[in-house]
This record gives structure tokens, C-alpha cells and sequence, in this order.
């Protein structure tokens, strides 16, 4: 699952890679997580958010009508701890494009974003209190009205959706209810909305990344994150790799200019699943301690000082995102070369994590 961002600039090998240009608009990343009623989606979405972001954002669509619905909201609220920003907008989500960018965005859900543009435009009454939601067939001269009124209100959220997506540097998780497979609905207004709601699905899971059905709190992804449409591409055989591994190995030994500030030892946990690297200080201050930035002496645990800073990362992505886009030290502590060092290693240790083989840094 794509991590969150924090640019609101399309990057330049982005931009590279598809030869397009930067003010040309980029779509969002979307993942769709759909199921019956209590099947876990909403728990499942937000642990998707919460795994990627520190402070994702919840996607309120709903009006709350009745106290049991408003019992509902606060213990959903509750669920969701302080990290979160909650942002209630039941018809035009695109106005709060710039809070999105740079975050996970939870939508909960596409059904009550739905049921608002059909109450907008008249398929239903908006509930009273405890009183339910009633068609307005009874006030429609045919049934015909009830049908256009309902295909003008999935136009309207299906480009509404649209317009909300092509943010590139935002990532969607929405949720939505299955509601097709029950029984068939008594009255026309309630049939057209199930089949609306058909629609409405399909037209966000041809949008999505991922398409996860939750039956009994257990996910189940019935569309996988695409292929690389260029595979299978010419690889080198096996004299090339024993050439490359014999360049590298001889590469390894070269001269270097070592940072005088300091130094990475990358490990794997396979048990927690993540790269760990740490930076250990060489800096020495006036009475010959190795210490931080600040002269600070630093603890010592063992025969030596303990690490200035540890990193943790999923992926080799996340781990060199956290040291070099979000550590404040990196571009007083790490060169050029250093960094590209660490890129590499950081690869190769992700390549180890996921094979589960032994890691061994060069």
C-alpha cells in the first residue's frame, strides 16, 4: 500500500517516467473495501490508513439522523485514536482537496455519500428523528421520475468521486456496503437505489488499486495491485550474474572517503518484519567522548557507545524516506555517496526481509 506523502509537487521522476507534463492532472491512489453489514470494514479500512500514515483523516459522509446512528458515530470516533483529523462533508469531498494532499483518507462510506445525493434529488425523504427514510413514489407521477431521479443522482456522485480523485498525491481508502445480494427490494425507489449503488461500486473498483470483500472480518482481495504490464522483460543469464557479482565484489573494495560524522549498520528483524539502521556517532567532543551534535556524551550499554538514532522501515522506501526526507540530521551528517550507500543496502536488505534469507551488509 502506497505511504503517504507530504509534496504537493508531482516528483521529477514521476514526471520523467511518464513523459507527462507537470500541470497535466494525476489521479489518486483508491482502494475499496466492500462488504455485508458488521463484516469488519470499516476496522479493516482503518487499519490500512493507520499502517500507512501518522495522522490519516476520516471522511465523514454520513448525516447523523437519529441517536442511534449518533451511538454509532461515537463509537466509531472512539475506535480511531487522536492522530486522526475527522472531516465532515456529506456531498462535495473535492472543496477539502488541500487537507488531503500529502495523506491517507478514510471514507466511511460511499452507501450514505450515495443516499444524500438521492435524497437531493428527491428519490427520498430525509429521515425525521426516528422516523425512517421514505420513497417519494407516492409523489411522483410515474415511476419514471423515481428512475430519473435516480440516475441524475449517480451521475452526480460518480462525478463528484471523479473530480475527488484526481489529487495524485493523496491516497482513498473508501468503504462501501454490498447490499445486492440481499433481498429484493419492496419498493421502486428502494430497488433503484440498490441498483444504483451496483453502479456506484463497480464505478469506484474499476478506479481502484485494490478491491478488498470483507466477509466475517476476514479480507478477502478479489482485485489484486496491478501487474507491471512490461514484464517479462530480458534478464541476464547466468554467466552475466557471476560477471556482475565478481564486478560488485570488486567495487566493494575500492577507496573510500568514509564520513567523518559517522556511520549506518543496517540488521533485519524478520520476526517484526522490518529493516532497522542506526547511525552511530563519530564525533568526539572536548574530553574525547563520542557524542551527539550537541556534545552531549552518548549512553553506552556495551563496549561501545549506543546509536545517535534508530530507523525502521516496512520497505526500503519507508526506512530511507524516515532518514533522509524526515530525519532533521541528514543533510548535516550524510553525504552524497553515504546516501547512495544506504539506498542500495536498503534495497538489498528489503529483497532478504521479503525472501527470508540472511542479510549480510556490505
Amino acid at each position: 500500500v502506497q505511504s503517504c506523502i507530504s509534496s504537493n509537487t508531482i516528483p521529477a521522476d514521476q514526471t520523467a517516467a511518464t513523459g507527462r507534463n507537470s500541470q497535466e492532472v494525476m489521479p489518486a491512489t483508491v482502494y475499496l473495501v466492500t462488504g455485508g453489514a458488521r463484516s469488519g470494514k470499516s476496522s479493516y479500512a482503518q487499519s490500512i490508513c493507520e499502517s500507512i500514515c501518522d495522522d490519516p483523516i476520516y471522511l465523514a459522509t454520513s448525516k447523523v439522523w437519529d441517536k442511534d446512528f449518533s451511538d454509532r458515530v461515537r463509537r466509531h470516533q472512539e475506535d480511531r485514536g487522536d492522530n486522526w483529523t475527522t472531516i465532515e462533508e456529506t456531498l462535495r469531498p473535492s472543496l477539502h482537496r488541500d487537507a488531503f494532499a500529502g495523506k491517507a483518507v478514510l471514507v466511511d462510506c460511499l452507501t450514505l455519500w450515495l443516499t444524500n445525493y438521492m435524497m437531493e434529488e428527491g428519490v427520498f425523504t430525509e429521515p425525521d428523528g426516528d422516523k425512517d427514510a421514505e420513497s417519494n413514489n407516492r409523489n411522483a407521477d410515474t415511476d419514471k421520475d423515481t428512475s430519473e431521479a435516480s440516475e441524475r443522482a449517480l451521475a452526480k456522485v460518480k462525478d463528484e468521486f471523479d473530480a475527488m480523485i484526481t489529487q495524485w498525491n493523496a491516497t482513498f481508502v473508501f468503504v462501501t456496503n454490498e447490499i445486492g445480494s440481499g433481498l429484493h427490494a419492496e419498493s421502486n425507489a428502494s430497488r433503484k437505489f440498490v441498483d444504483a449503488q451496483g453502479w456506484f461500486n463497480q464505478h469506484v473498483a474499476s478506479q481502484a488499486r485494490m478491491v478488498v470483500h470483507m466477509v466475517a472480518g476476514v479480507p478477502n482481495v478479489i482485485k489484486e495491485p496491478p501487474a507491471e504490464r512490461r514484464n517479462p522483460l530480458k534478464a541476464p543469464n547466468s554467466q552475466q550474474l557471476n560477471e556482475r557479482q565478481v564486478l560488485d565484489t570488486f567495487l566493494s573494495s575500492r577507496g573510500l572517503t568514509m564520513d567523518s560524522k559517522g556511520y549506518f549498520i543496517m540488521k533485519l528483524d524478520h520476526d517484526k518484519g522490518v529493516i532497522r539502521a542506526t547511525y552511530h556517532s563519530c564525533i568526539v567532543n572536548d574530553k574525547g567522548e563520542v557524542c551527539d551534535l550537541n556534545g552531549n556524551k552518548l549512553k553506552c550499554s556495551g563496549k561501545s557507545p549506543d546509536p545517535m538514532s534508530t530507523f525502521e522501515g516496512r520497505t526500503a522506501k519507508e526506512l530511507t524516506v524516515k532518514i533522509f526526507e524526515r530525519w532533521e540530521h541528514a543533510e548535516e551528517l550524510v553525504s552524497v555517496g553515504h546516501a547512495a550507500y544506504i539506498g542500495r543496502e536498503a534495497q538489498k536488505a528489503e529483497h532478504c526481509l521479503f525472501a527470508g534469507v540472511f542479510y549480510q551488509q556490505d
